[in-house]
């Protein structure tokens, strides 16, 4: 009897400890300056099974493709892979089968030695033309059109004043 008496001080005791600890934690998530709040607010997510197929970009990112095809990602993992340009395939490892570049989401390479492993940083999805952009950005793509400007010059402005705007410019000088 004594036993469970202990414990249930304890948890009294605990108790509002717990509750400041969690309520403290509950306002630094809802501040829209924290670092971690503004990060987190542009990420995605897909399940792992859903991949079909990838593009690597550079040694850091990559494109992988859903189901439908149409259904893009930006990867970024950590640290830069040197071998991700000659793997044949890939795959992901997360506690709950969707990756969405928080703790533990892995990019597994599979070697004939062993597997490489890689953080994934950001998940990203794209859009049409998001997707062209990043693309254009890496050089897997051709811009569709180059604007050059017609001329590197200023450009003059020149107006003519009547005789009126004339007088009120000096009056209003003096």
């Amino acid at each position: 009897m004594s036993s469970f008496r202990n414990n249930l001080y304890l948890i009294a005791l605990l108790q509002p400890l717990i509750l400041i600890t969690s309520c403290g934690q509950e306002a630094e998530l809802s501040n829209k300056n924290t670092p971690r709040y503004t990060m987190m607010e542009g990420s995605s997510c897909f399940n792992q099974r859903d991949i079909s197929d990838y593009m690597v970009l550079d040694r850091g990112n990559l494109i992988v493709y859903g189901r439908p095809r149409s259904r893009s990602y930006h990867i970024q993992i950590s640290p830069p892979a040197s071998s991700i340009r000659g793997s044949d395939s890939i795959s992901f490892r997360s506690w709950s089968g969707r990756i969405c570049g928080f703790a533990g989401d892995e990019l597994i390479i599979p070697n004939s030695l062993f597997q490489e492993s890689y953080s994934i940083i950001t998940v990203k999805k794209l859009n049409e033309t998001a997707h062209y952009n990043l693309l254009v950005r890496f050089g897997k793509a051709e811009p569709v059109e180059q604007v050059e400007p017609e001329n590197d010059a200023s450009p003059e402005i020149q107006r003519e004043l009547s005789e009126g705007e004339n007088q009120e410019k000096e009056v209003n000088s003096e």
